[in-house]
């Protein structure tokens, strides 16, 4: 299940449904420990999925990944909020972690957000719990990253202490800068260099691993293909975040660092020599949305105003919600990234449309006159661009081209058409080439409808 927006498509609601309508045994998790995958059930419970999989509240397992970064404190916060204000008492026996996961400590947690601070007005839209510290500082050639492995190791001390130490002497050089900011910033800099001053954290960071190690299972890639994939039944593959974010095929520097593309599930089932049938679905809202900075080409401050989300408002670190009009171009294009790897779509939020006509939606945007754009758009017969080109690479130059790309969407202008309500469907399937597999029209599994093709045996 793959998000092919800014995130917040509603993947916790779709996993719910698929968990509740196919009885999945186990949701396996990919990306990081910054989803809030929201889940509403029928039966009125509600809970915001970080970690575990959106399909627990249905009693399905959690499985977390070697694509997972996790967050050990949080993964036992969680835990205990299911356990007592959802009942679920087995929570942590049905949890498994791969061995391999990357692990987040509280000090790349403090770095990262002491990055944001010192952007000031620039910030980037980190959801600020260090995903993309922990993963960059793991790409360091002499680094020696913590996984989860790692936890109750006897040098799992030492190797946080020296992460603290890398942290601190990289952000007292930074620091410097907090003189040329307002008193604000330079106040929260201190506080946060004075955090990975305390020395204290690390043995409370070992103790937290500990507990968790103790309660779930740390697993590796035989107990994954053994235990999980060859039981009979359904298992759900839950990403976090959305293509547009993807840390090669976002507009950088307002991306993640995780990967949000389903290539990357499509490894790990083929790592296990998984032989069973497989979908993919890729999932929309009915218009789009995006937390934080960065370019948003259909953006709309009337939209934003009328389709308030209730678990989406201001961030801390994030930033603003917003909210536009639904974007062919994008949606194009994360399915572009996507590679061939998405089978149908689900459509969300189609209940929250606010006309009780008309649907409207992007086909095209407008650059300015005499833009230089090679590479980086299809033009239609009107002058608009039709289509943005997806480069399938990765490292330095990819990031650089994405960054001038973003820049170039920030210039665009939305063309706006217009479609009957009850032709939404038909209108994305014919501009998308995908059949619309789910269409949802609230956020319980309820309020969920499976489309039957004609011919279809399913």
């Amino acid at each position: 299940m793959t998000g092919l927006g800014y995130g917040d498509e509603g993947k916790g609601g779709t996993t719910h449904w698929l968990c509740s309508t196919h009885r999945a045994h186990t949701v396996i998790r990919t990306g990081g420990a910054q989803a809030f995958h929201r889940v509403l059930t029928a039966s009125g419970k509600e809970h915001i999925f970080s970690q575990f999989g959106s399909g627990t509240l249905r009693g399905s397992a959690t499985h977390l990944s070697k694509n997972m970064v996790i967050d050990p404190h949080a993964i036992l916060a969680e835990g205990e909020a299911l356990k007592h204000e959802q009942g679920i008492s087995s929570v942590f026996e049905t949890l498994t972690i791969h061995e391999d996961a990357l692990v987040i400590s509280p000090f790349q947690l403090i770095a990262g957000r002491l990055r944001e601070i010192l952007r000031g007005k620039n910030r980037y839209g980190s959801v600020g719990i260090g995903i993309g510290e922990t993963i960059l500082d793991a790409e360091i050639p002499e680094a020696i990253p913590i996984r989860a492995k790692d936890l109750t190791k006897p040098d799992i001390a030492e190797k946080l202490e020296a992460i603290r130490l890398h942290k601190l002497t990289e952000f007292e050089a930074l620091a410097d800068r907090a003189s040329l900011v307002s008193d604000e910033i330079r106040e929260a800099v201190c506080s946060k260099v004075n955090e990975l001053e305390n020395h204290d954290i690390v043995q409370w960071a070992v103790e937290r691993f500990a507990e968790l190690a103790k309660r779930v299972r740390i697993v590796d890639t035989d107990y994954v293909a053994e235990k999980i994939l060859s039981v009979p039944g359904t298992i759900v593959v839950e990403s976090s975040q959305g293509v547009l974010l993807d840390r090669w095929y976002g507009f950088h520097p307002f991306i993640t660092k995780v990967r949000a593309v389903p290539e990357i599930a499509f490894n790990l089932i083929d790592e296990c020599n998984y032989d069973g049938e497989v979908k993919s679905f890729g999932i929309l809202r009915a218009y789009h949305t995006r937390h934080g900075s960065g370019p948003f080409v259909t953006e709309n401050q009337k939209l934003t105003k009328e389709l308030p989300d209730t678990t989406n408002g201001n961030h801390a670190w994030q930033g603003s919600f917003r909210v536009g009009y639904f974007d062919m171009v994008a949606a194009k294009y994360a399915i572009e990234a996507c590679r061939g790897f998405i089978d149908g779509l689900v459509i969300t939020c189609l209940d929250r449309i606010q006309s009780p006509d008309v649907w409207e939606y992007c086909d095209a945007y407008q650059l300015p006159t005499d833009t230089v754009h090679d590479g980086f758009f299809s033009i239609n017969k009107r002058g608009g661009v039709e289509r943005i080109i997806a480069r399938h690479k990765t490292g330095n130059e990819q990031s650089e081209r994405q960054e001038k790309l973003g820049n170039f969407l920030r210039t665009c202008t939305p063309t706006l058409m217009t479609a009957p309500k009850d032709s939404i469907i038909p209108t994305i399937e014919g501009n998308l080439g995908l059949p619309v597999i789910v269409k949802s029209f609230g956020p319980t599994e309820n309020d969920k409808i499976e489309i039957i093709k004609k011919g279809s045996s399913s």
